[in-house]
């Protein structure tokens, strides 16, 4: 699981709040922003039908459906046919260009990702494994929650440009720093499970401050510019 943060104008904030599915689109990443989409379709096209025809061996139910949409059927997609009707929905699915996706959206600046030092960095600022009801533990679990889980780790959460000031003002207190240095306990962590474990290993303390200095320079910018935050574990 990794953690995003997204810093978003109050104007997409509240197009979130009526539609909660636009969040999606800030955390589910195009197709050509991960792949070089000729080489993906040079992929699909050499082994993609192979390997769905044998797919619907495991699943036959499923066999009238897939040859319908392709409009070939099992042995054609076993020749090799239908690649391109493959790739097609490939990037449909993905939001490549036949799918209406490509590029960041309107109102959406910047984004920060916390990686896999989330759940550590979320335990040094609060002290608890989930959040609680300090401002601090809030920072990476808080938020209130919109739309559906899309992601399988719970919905998008969102930060008003309010909270997001408070935020800011509460990690910018050099007391901070201090504190959480105070709290990196490996032993403790890992009889807890903060994710993700491994908190023996060397560097470990130095990965969740500098994740932690990120945070805080994150949250300092989008409040600097009046906006709000999004976030989701994906």
């Amino acid at each position: 699981m990794l953690a995003t943060f997204v810093e978003i104008e109050p104007g997409l904030f509240e197009r979130i709040q009526g539609d909660p599915s636009v969040a999606e689109d800030l955390f589910m990443p195009d197709l050509p922003a991960i792949f070089d989409p000729g080489k993906v379709r040079d992929a699909v096209l050499a082994r993609g039908p192979q390997l769905l025809a044998g797919a619907l061996e495991m699943h036959p139910e499923l066999r009238a459906q897939i040859e319908q949409s392709f409009g070939r059927t099992q042995e054609a997609l076993r020749r090799g046919e239908g690649g391109e009707a493959l790739f097609a929905l490939l990037q449909s699915r993905m939001g490549g260009p036949s799918g209406g996706g490509g590029g960041k959206m309107q109102g959406a600046h910047g984004e920060l990702s916390l990686d896999k030092a989330w759940h550590g960095v979320h335990y040094v600022l609060s002290g608890t494994v989930e959040p609680n009801g300090s401002l601090l533990g809030q920072a990476v679990l808080g938020g209130t929650e919109t739309g559906e889980d899309f992601s399988g780790n719970g919905p998008a959460r969102l930060f008003t440009p309010a909270h997001v000031a408070e935020l800011a003002e509460a990690l910018a207190d050099p007391q901070v720093e201090q504190d959480v240095t105070g709290r990196f306990d490996p032993q403790r962590m890992r009889e807890l499970s903060i994710y993700p474990f491994g908190w023996d290993e060397p560097g470990e303390r130095g990965w969740v401050l500098h994740a932690l200095r990120d945070l805080r320079g994150f949250y300092a910018g989008a409040a600097a510019h009046g906006n709000a935050v999004a976030t989701c574990l994906v």
